[in-house]
């Protein structure tokens, strides 16, 4: 059971929830962990009151799925870390997929650097985000 405690907490962690639960015995429960992660995406991606609904909408439905995924693998005996890592991964892309359909280009590309994986943007000057390799051609091109 502490095995599908703890990757499930690295698949909630991969996600960009900052665990504040983790000061508590209690584990805590999926709708939580997504109502706490609504919140943090919210204020870093000023989403709107439909946004938020959807939001937490999607992350509640996928964190409920991922934590009954690991328990089925837990129940039918799985010890392979890589199994878990790979249903982790699905479960990611499901959120991944269903928020590119609620945010826009900017707010995704946030969502993205939010859970790690947007590391190929970055934010230009005038505060939106950008492809690494862009800003290098737009530096090239202004001197």
């Amino acid at each position: 059971m502490k095995k599908i405690l703890v990757l499930t907490a690295i698949f909630f962690l991969s996600l960009g929830t900052v665990s504040s639960f983790a000061q508590n015995d209690k584990q805590p429960t999926p709708e939580e962990i997504a109502q706490k992660d609504t919140k943090a995406l919210v204020k870093k991606l000023n989403l709107t009151d439909s946004q938020e609904f959807y939001v937490d909408s999607i992350l509640t439905a996928n964190y409920v799925g991922v934590m009954a995924a690991m328990e089925d693998l837990q129940r039918s005996g799985m010890q392979d870390p890589e199994t878990y890592r790979t249903v982790n991964e699905q479960w990611q892309q499901k959120n991944m997929a269903a928020m590119k359909k609620v945010l826009d280009e900017q707010q995704y590309i946030g969502y993205l650097r939010h859970i790690g994986k947007g590391k190929d943007y970055k934010k230009g000057k005038d505060g939106k985000w950008y492809l690494k390799s862009e800003l290098k051609k737009q530096s090239k091109n202004s001197q």
